[in-house]
């Protein structure tokens, strides 16, 4: 006698249709939610046995918030009313751990017994993590799109802007020679070139941005860079400023700009400081973690460095602009809008990336993420 060995396609889809079993439950209800038994899966899903749920109403399968707002009720209403209803909301299994569920909700007309409602559940949640994850890549992606053309423009216009400030520099220093004894002339000059130095300043910044402005990177060890700063970090501060540093133990190094780091961070603290009105805690943090840098790569090490303060923090709104160069969330006249955007462009410029978030204090906390050198054997 000749067996018949299974296919191996035969033996996959078999597989398949018990997962799909084993993620799949159908309740019998009556028209107001009582549950009369089921048909199938309740164990698997649920964690409960037929008998538990037997006699129970269907709002038990749901979050208590959701309890709250009486969706089960409003399900059943318009079951009620149109026969059918599709959902997908959160669902509770029997230990308390939720997951994401895709409901089917039908009227029936059994020839006896009255009005029945039979609910089909699934669980989507793998479904729905990738629909999540798949829209974060793409606002990623649009956000690095975004910051790329930004970064293009600040370069054009930086150097446009460093020709003409050197047309002016130019100037001024012809003037101060001829007007060398004229006191007050040479009070205008001094105010007329200190302004010049803040465009200057600007300029360096929108470069950085834009990354047009040259990093000088050497192989780093960024908690001894803070230790050693700590004294400035401070002085910027204010006295009514407590800075904390929590340093990460073991941290790889990293190749950067030391300068420049400390430029960045420098900007943040001086923004935390402004935030709390000059009065409230700065935690100075640092962290290896392991990351996707772009959506579709592949993990890479980085080292964090983290501002974190007490301040009111940054709404959520405005998360995604806070980075672009100009925005700034303090009164005109008292911010460029061009120190986050520094802090993102050195960033990305030393291999990294930038983000915001709300700190353990309440307020706003900032990252900037450096990757970890490579060693001698990598």
């Amino acid at each position: 006698m000749t067996y018949c060995q299974p296919h191996r396609d035969d033996d996959s889809a078999l597989l398949e249709g018990l997962r799909r079993l084993r993620s799949c439950a159908i309740l019998e209800m009556d028209g107001e939610g009582m549950i009369h038994g089921s048909i199938a899966g309740v164990d698997a899903l649920y964690g409960y046995s037929g008998e538990e749920l037997r006699g129970r109403s269907f709002s038990c399968l749901f979050s208590r918030a959701d309890q709250e707002r009486n969706m089960p009720g409003m399900l059943l209403a318009r079951v009620r009313e149109q026969g059918v209803e599709q959902s997908a909301c959160p669902l509770v299994r029997k230990d308390g751990t939720r997951f994401r569920a895709a409901l089917t909700l039908e009227r029936v007309m059994p020839e006896a017994g009255g009005e029945r409602v039979l609910m089909v559940v699934r669980d989507a949640t793998e479904t729905f993590q990738n629909q999540k994850r798949m829209r974060q890549a793409q606002e990623s992606a649009m956000r690095a799109q975004r910051m790329d053309a930004f970064g293009k423009l600040s370069f054009d216009l930086a150097h446009d802007f460093n020709n003409l400030l050197s047309v002016i520099v130019n100037s001024l220093d012809m003037l101060a020679a001829r007007r060398a004894g004229d006191e007050g002339t040479r009070r205008i000059l001094e105010l007329a070139h200190s302004a010049v130095e803040r465009g200057a300043r600007l300029n360096r910044q929108m470069l950085l941005f834009g990354r047009g402005h040259a990093l000088v990177p050497q192989r780093s060890q960024i908690n001894t860079l803070l230790e050693a700063s700590l004294g400035l970090y401070r002085q910027v501060c204010g006295d009514a400023v407590e800075v904390v540093l929590d340093l990460g133990a073991e941290l790889p190094e990293v190749e950067l700009d030391a300068g420049q780091l400390e430029a960045a961070l420098l900007n943040l603290l001086g923004n935390s400081r402004d935030a709390m009105r000059g009065a409230g805690t700065v935690v100075l943090r640092t962290r290896a973690e392991t990351r996707t840098p772009a959506p579709g790569g592949a993990d890479a090490r980085f080292v964090r460095v983290t501002v974190g303060d007490s301040g009111p923090g940054i709404g959520q709104d405005i998360r995604d602009t806070v980075f672009e160069p100009f925005f700034t969330t303090k009164p005109e006249g008292e911010g460029s809008g061009l120190g986050l955007s520094q802090v993102y462009g050195f960033a990305a410029q030393s291999g990294g990336m930038a983000e915001i978030g709300t700190s353990a204090l309440g307020g706003a906390d900032v990252s900037m993420y450096f990757p970890a050198a490579r060693t001698a054997a990598g």
